[in-house]
């Protein structure tokens, strides 16, 4: 390693990460920090330097039993069942306050086990999701079933009511792209709605949900009420999906593992939340204002190196504009600085491992040799898993850099005719996660408002989650929300009760 890399590694963490890095963070389980079963580990890599900076515990079976039978002890257990709802407000509420003192830790472990630059992990990442924490904090003690009086078929009078109670164990198992945050979208709700939860963060990414569970300990909930299991997916979430007494399972992820999340779960009579993949369209007409429609196009694609599930990685831009908007994103493209996640000058950072940096050259390969124009300017650092921004041109509609989820810094662009031409392109993918427009005209908003197959659609605004709006698609893009009211209805069960009035 240089001595520049040297400067923004490990070694110039500070002393709160060290130490948490050379603890070998453990699962959480009923309240205590333990190994796995098997006393095996999986090594964290930091993915700008594709070095070893430590190890988790590697999940199994019997991990993930232990887990959930905590849970279920606790959801059984009066120090959480008889707690009041405006308690568990509070305890949300000191969770958060908790996050905020430790976010300058959580943001440098973050930054260094995903690769996103350092701000982002800071402004969005951390800062983004205790806002979400705070949010949900405010729903227990609004948490309410409804009263009705009425008469029988047999003629007595009856009172019915509906409860909300929670549904039990829940499961929530995260990806690799915004840990924290994605950690907090399942933790939050479940805590409010009184569940209680084993969540299984990606082994490529578990850093910081670790470090929450130490968090949550510190902010007083009872044992057992969020537990933590590391490990690979087959190892440790196929257990959790399948174990008899996780009632619910929360997934977010890529569209083919949900897949066999969704069938493991069907085949135990279990319902899922499925948040999945994306290709999500960027539309800009000619009558946008062309700066900021750029602008939004270039950070849609590019922030976090495009590992976001909303990433707008194909832009369908109105033939009159088109070669400005090329143009105009490729300079701004240009712009970015590749490097290490934690040195400031850093505005890109790399993907999150081998394997994956494989995977999307592979898809810039595969465009290239099908006969697409690439337009990219940056040199790849030396180590570490870079790829650098690349703008695709020239793709036809069934190639697959325009049918599959990328997920890296890719951005394909093609020109459209008018507002029918680009919403039978647009929606002519599996995918319905999100889409983004830009235009001037209410009447262009409209139709695409009304036209487009997916789950959110931003105009003139980019595309970032808001604590109180649902997160969610259509099609292969899964079902079930994540924030707002919607996520918390999926972590409640609805009782009939009824009963005879005198």
């Amino acid at each position: 390693m240089s001595t520049q890399q040297q400067a923004t590694s490990v070694t110039s963490a500070p002393r709160e990460v060290q130490e948490f890095l050379r603890s070998a963070p453990a699962h959480l389980v009923g309240g205590t920090k333990r190994p796995s079963g098997s006393g095996e580990e999986i090594e964290v890599v930091d993915p700008s330097t594709g070095d070893v900076i430590s190890h988790i515990a590697r999940g199994r079976s019997e991990d993930v039993d232990a887990a959930v039978q905590a849970a279920d002890s606790a959801l059984r257990s009066s120090s959480w069942t008889k707690v009041s709802p405006a308690t568990r407000e509070s305890l949300m509420h000191r969770l958060a306050t908790l996050i905020d003192e430790n976010i300058e830790t959580l943001a440098f472990l973050e930054s260094l086990d995903n690769g996103m630059p350092l701000p982002l992990a800071h402004n969005l990442d951390i800062a983004g999701a205790a806002d979400v924490l705070r949010y949900m904090a405010g729903w227990p003690t609004k948490i309410a079933g409804r009263t009705m009086a009425f008469e029988s078929p047999f003629g007595n009078r009856v009172m019915g009511q509906t409860r909300r109670e929670p549904v039990g164990v829940v499961g929530g198992i995260i990806p690799w792209n915004v840990p924290f945050m994605l950690a907090i979208w399942k933790v939050a709700p479940a805590l409010a709605a009184g569940c209680t939860i084993v969540l299984k963060p990606a082994e490529d990414t578990s850093l910081t949900a670790l470090f929450l569970g130490d968090l949550v300990l510190d902010a007083g909930f009872p044992p057992g009420v969020v537990n933590i299991v590391t490990g690979t997916g087959p190892e440790a979430g196929q257990p959790l999906i399948e174990h008899p007494l996780v009632s619910k399972v929360f997934f977010t992820g890529s569209t083919t593992t949900g897949i066999a999340v969704g069938r493991a779960a069907a085949s135990h009579t279990k319902p899922v939340s499925l948040e999945l993949g994306g290709k999500s369209p960027t539309i800009i007409f000619a009558d946008a204002d062309l700066e900021a429609a750029a602008a939004g196009a270039a950070e849609a694609i590019f922030l976090n190196s495009g590992q976001i599930c909303v990433a707008g990685s194909r832009l369908y831009v109105q033939k009159k504009a088109y070669d400005d908007i090329v143009n105009r994103v490729a300079s701004l493209a240009s712009k970015h600085v590749l490097g290490n996640s934690l040195d400031p000058a850093t505005t890109l950072g790399p993907v999150i491992s081998r394997r994956h940096k494989e995977r999307v050259d592979g898809y810039i390969d595969a465009a290239e040799s099908d006969g697409a124009e690439l337009i990219s300017s940056h040199s790849i650092p030396e180590q570490g898993f870079f790829v650098a921004p690349t703008i695709v041109t020239g793709a036809e509609h069934g190639a697959a850099i325009t049918q599959e989820e990328v997920f890296g810094p890719v951005l394909s662009v093609y020109p459209f005719d008018d507002e029918t031409d680009v919403l039978q392109a647009a929606n002519g993918t599996p995918y319905g996660l999100a889409a983004t427009v830009w235009t001037s005209s209410l009447g262009h908003a409209e139709a695409m408002i009304d036209g487009l197959e997916c789950g959110k659609v931003s105009v003139n605004s980019p595309g970032f989650p808001y604590p109180g709006l649902p997160e969610g698609g259509k099609k292969a893009s899964g079902y079930g929300r994540d924030l707002g009211p919607e996520s918390l209805d999926g972590y409640l069960h609805s009782k009939t009760v009824i009963f005879e009035r005198s």
